[in-house]
């Protein structure tokens, strides 16, 4: 099959079943940054449409704290490309189809790992556009860690038997109140959070739209590694958030964008037809970072 033959059956399957999934990473070729010390697990609540609150979509967030360098990902992406680097080894670089069950019906899984650098206090933000086909290009951008202005109160709770304490900050369009324990004392959280003087147990969104739970803790040592065999595109935060913005106010656009040439859908009978150049598809849209 031709690699334009291979597009067009993943678009037909990604507009037929109006869901994508993101392009699988090859997990076979590595290096080691660091070793971890702490293995933190959470639970992620989000809200990808903000006309409607109540309906929330769950994943699990890793958090591997080394000495010098930390990362957090999504444990079903993991688990997704785990699955497909063993394909890999026995059918190729395409063989991505069929494990769309790792990661749901419409992929509402956790997309940026984040890899936080403390002596160089910067992280690195690896973003997968919800586009199918692993010729997609991962994103690649760094940011500052001091990106949070924290304001900490005296309020405490005790959150999975350890003592912690308020803190609060506005960041990139949202409000957040975080928990934080001093008696592990790691300067880290989930997904691009840190700053605080202990490790985040707890992190909620005022409009309750998003969500961090740590649902347990553990001292073990696990390399922290970074992948190679992976098509990163460098670019910036804003460039990101460009391609989300319009992936999501025209699917139909930005598909045939990275994949010129027709996209068709399936019917009630099992035929195809042809989506119209000028037929609009607008997805919901509710990020974590509006700004």
């Amino acid at each position: 099959m031709t690699k334009n033959a291979h597009f067009v059956l993943l678009l037909i399957f990604a507009v037929s079943r109006l869901a994508l999934s993101q392009p699988p990473v090859n997990l076979d070729e590595y290096k080691v940054l660091d070793q971890s010390r702490f293995i933190v697990t959470y639970e992620v609540m989000m809200t990808k449409d903000s006309l409607k609150p109540t309906e929330h979509k769950f994943d699990r967030l890793v958090l591997m704290v080394g000495d010098s360098i930390s990362t957090c990902y999504s444990n079903t992406m993991h688990r997704f490309d785990s699955a497909y680097t063993i394909r890999c080894a026995h059918k190729g670089r395409d063989s991505y189809q069929g494990l769309r069950h790792f990661v749901g019906e419409n992929g509402d899984v956790w997309v940026p790992d984040v890899y936080k650098y403390y002596i160089k206090k910067q992280m690195t933000v690896m973003h997968r556009m919800e586009v199918p086909g692993n010729f997609v290009p991962v994103y690649l951008y760094e940011e500052p860690l001091d990106l949070m202005d924290w304001q900490m109160s005296f309020d405490s709770k005790e959150i999975l038997g350890y003592q912690c304490f308020k803190a609060e900050c506005d960041f990139r369009g949202r409000h957040w109140t975080a928990w934080c324990t001093m008696q592990i004392p790691v300067q880290d959280g989930p997904w691009k959070f840190c700053g605080l003087p202990g490790l985040i147990l707890q992190m909620e969104e005022s409009r309750g739209h998003y969500a961090f739970r740590c649902i347990g803790i553990e001292t073990r040592k696990k390399p922290i590694v970074w992948y190679n065999n992976v098509d990163y595109q460098s670019c910036t935060h804003a460039d990101v958030v460009k391609q989300m913005e319009d992936y999501h106010a025209d699917w139909n656009a930005y598909v045939r964008r990275v994949f010129p040439g027709k996209i068709v859908r399936a019917k009630n009978d099992g035929s195809f037809e042809k989506v119209s150049v000028g037929e609009k598809k607008v997805l919901p849209y509710n990020p974590a970072e509006l700004e």
